[in-house]
């Protein structure tokens, strides 16, 4: 009876541990858990977008460049800290009176002349502020060119392929003169230059000079660099050119001045290389005071986008 028993303990034994190996050996099918899988995060100034390798990936992945966008920090020296930029790759056809580009600040129409031809160009904008819902450009805006805009200033600058200014551009707020004339409004000023080395200021008002003048004069200054230019009108209708020096002192100008509807145009040949702004005033009271262009915050945003978004 001991031995038979001995037996069946020892069959039993290794029947249970039989079942034992076979049920370590089944692998039921594991429940997939969403909440594992999170969105990525967003690379702040990214160029190019990483996907995570796997473990018989190359353990130093490739980047994939996005092609129409491209993020990057650029330094503000008022704030003492980056401030987000990008470029956007854009597509003008001609013809068109406007185009609509959608950026990280919000959307903006670029508008520009009948004269604009076809190509692609590109957007490079500082996103600090939310950006303006029109931005007017000039033919100078060819194909494979620049446009840098800068929210903190309100100013843009077009430039060439490898970097060479074409023109540049203060843009100022309409309607912000209170009750004056609409002539003594700026709404943009812009410097283009020249193959030759000269160059010309367009000052663009809200609206043509009505004709009537309630004050001893209006005046328009231009300044240039320590050197200003005023386009005065008199109470009667009639104009006078002068230019001051650093020192406040002035004579007759005889250079080219052109003045046509709410433009008016200065023609020049020093100064290419120095700010300008513009000022409008009465004899009583000033008018419109633009900032002074940001060159310096320009070429800083050139740079910046040159040594991250090739």
């Amino acid at each position: 009876m001991t031995r038979i028993y001995k037996i069946a303990i020892r069959f039993l034994l290794g029947v249970f541990g039989t079942i034992c190996i076979v049920g370590c050996q089944i692998n039921p099918e594991s429940q997939f858990n969403e909440e594992s899988v999170r969105e990525p995060t967003p690379t702040l100034f990214g160029t190019a977008i990483i996907t995570p390798a796997s473990s018989e990936a190359t353990p130093t992945p490739l980047p994939k460049k996005i092609p129409d966008v491209c993020v990057f920090p650029v330094f503000n020296e008022e704030v003492g800290q980056n401030d987000e930029a990008a470029i956007y790759r854009f597509n003008w056809v001609s013809g068109e009176e406007n185009l609509e580009i959608e950026t990280r600040g919000g959307p903006i129409t670029i508008q520009g002349p009948v004269n604009l031809t076809s190509g692609t160009r590109r957007l490079l904008i500082v996103h600090r502020y939310p950006p303006p819902e029109i931005l007017s450009v000039s033919s100078k805006l060819k194909s494979e060119s620049n446009l840098l805009y800068d929210t903190n200033t309100n100013a843009a600058e077009i430039r060439t392929k490898d970097g060479s200014i074409l023109s540049q551009t203060i843009y100022d707020d309409a309607g912000d003169i209170g009750n004056l004339k609409p002539a003594l409004d700026v709404i943009s000023v812009e410097r283009q230059f020249a193959e030759d080395g000269g160059y010309i200021v367009r000052l663009t008002t809200n609206a043509p000079n009505d004709g009537i003048y309630e004050t001893s004069f209006e005046n328009i200054e231009l300044r240039i660099g320590s050197e200003r230019y005023a386009y005065r009108i008199l109470n009667n209708g009639k104009t006078v050119n002068l230019k001051y020096d650093s020192e406040g002192n002035y004579n007759m100008w005889d250079g080219t001045l052109i003045s046509q509807g709410n433009t008016i145009t200065w023609v020049l040949d020093e100064g290419s290389d120095v700010n300008f702004s513009v000022r409008t005033a009465t004899d009583i009271r000033l008018a419109d005071d633009t900032s002074i262009f940001p060159a310096d915050k320009m070429d800083t945003l050139w740079k910046a986008s040159q040594s991250t978004c090739r």
